[in-house]
This record gives C-alpha cells, sequence and structure tokens, in this order.
C-alpha cells in the first residue's frame, strides 16, 4: 500500500526534522501531524468520490462539543449545511504502554461528547452522527514482555488473552462498531522489513479501507437521497 510507504516516509522526515530542532522525543513527535495527513486526505477523498463536493469535505476541522468547547476531527464532511459524517485517525509508532489505553478512553469519550452535542441541540443538522475511528499501528513496538496485568476482585475479558496491543485496538475498533459507539473504523498494522520495504496488514476484517469506503459510500447516498443532491 503506497499509503504506508508516505506514512512511514512522512514520520521519519518529521523525526529527522525535530532532532535538527532540538525537540527530538515521543511528544515532539506526537504533536507533529504531518506523518498523518497522507491518511486524512485518503479518507477525505473516499468521501467525495461516494458524491460530496471537495468543498464538503475538509481535513483537521474544529466542530463544537458539549463536554468540552470544541474537537478537532481529521475529517468533516457535510452536505447543505447537515453534518454526514467525522472521522478520527489516530497512529501508535512506539512506546504504546504508556498511552494505549488513553487513546482508547479519548475514542469513546470524542463519540459520546458528539453525539451529546448532537442529543440537545441537533446542532449537527438532521442526519445524526456518523463517526468512524481508524488506528495505524507500528507492529514493531509491541513490548518483548507481555503484560502480565491481573485483576484482584473480577477475572479479565478472555477477549484480551494473550494480550498485545496491537490485539486491543483491534478488540476495541471491533466493539466500537458492533456496540455503535463509531459506525465504522479501520486499523492498520505496518512494519519496516529487513530490506527497507514497508510491509502491513488489516487484521479486523469488518474495518479495513474497503468496508470504510463502502460504508461511507453507503453514508453519502444516504445524505444525498435525505438532503437532496
Amino acid at each position: 500500500m503506497p499509503l504506508m510507504v508516505n506514512w512511514w516516509a512522512a514520520k521519519d522526515a518529521a523525526v529527522a526534522m525535530q532532532a535538527a530542532q532540538g525537540r527530538a522525543g515521543v511528544g515532539a513527535q506526537a504533536r507533529d501531524a504531518r506523518h498523518m495527513k497522507s491518511l486524512a486526505d485518503f479518507v477525505r477523498q473516499m468521501f467525495i468520490d461516494a458524491g460530496l463536493r471537495d468543498d464538503e469535505v475538509t481535513t483537521d476541522t474544529i466542530i463544537p462539543g458539549y463536554f468540552r468547547r470544541s474537537k478537532n476531527w481529521d475529517v468533516v464532511a457535510v452536505h447543505k449545511g447537515h453534518l454526514v459524517g467525522v472521522v478520527e485517525l489516530k497512529s501508535q509508532e512506539k512506546s504504546p504502554s504508556n498511552n494505549a489505553n488513553n487513546r482508547i478512553e479519548e475514542a469513546i469519550g470524542s463519540a459520546v461528547d458528539t453525539n451529546t452535542v448532537q442529543e440537545i441541540s441537533e446542532a449537527f443538522g438532521k442526519l445524526g452522527i456518523w463517526a468512524a475511528w481508524g488506528m495505524t499501528f507500528n507492529r514493531d513496538c509491541e513490548p518483548k514482555r507481555r503484560n502480565g496485568v491481573r485483576s484482584k476482585h473480577f477475572p479479565l475479558d478472555p477477549a484480551f488473552v494473550p494480550f498485545t496491543y496491537a490485539g486491543q485496538y483491534g478488540t476495541a475498533i471491533e466493539r466500537f462498531i458492533s456496540q455503535n459507539i463509531y459506525q465504522a473504523g479501520w486499523m492498520v498494522r505496518t512494519w519496516v522489513n529487513d530490506d527497507g520495504t514497508i510491509g502491513y496488514d488489516e487484521p479486523v476484517p469488518t474495518a479495513t479501507a474497503e468496508t470504510l469506503a463502502t460504508q461511507i459510500e453507503a453514508r453519502v447516498n444516504f445524505a444525498l437521497q435525505a438532503l437532496g443532491a
């Protein structure tokens, strides 16, 4: 997938630039989102290919929140003043033990926040909320030592045994969709081969680029029929 090649190239370029500026470190890399731009542009194009105008689909766009002032979504699609869809795209390139749980909690919070705005005020129009969440995960950042966490009082969900961070993200995305927290998802696991080529797979059958495009097309078709093309 050329998209993954672009992701790695942009990430490595950002790391080199930050090192030259004395800003090396995970925090600095997280604040430099240029490696995610190609992914956002890729998903944005899905909405356009499905039938929305170019000016109706934007990236890195603010919409209002309820429990917080606002939220920047990676892709926001509208039609005739009504929200068609929002998409959040995240990546985990290293140190998942430091913030993987936070990423999942943030994902749940963003969905709850946006749905609450709509339920209370219908601020986003008449179509309701349609949201998707994606994760690009570096397969080689898994810790060498497996997490041996145990619950003192209650057994852990067997879906997380044996435990990997990629597996936890995959299970979270599957459950986001099945519980209608998000209506679609995308999971990419990627790595650099010994010869420098880029490898990837999509380990969640219900959350691939193909299924995401199919669901976006269905949502756009619904919006165009409901609101008029």
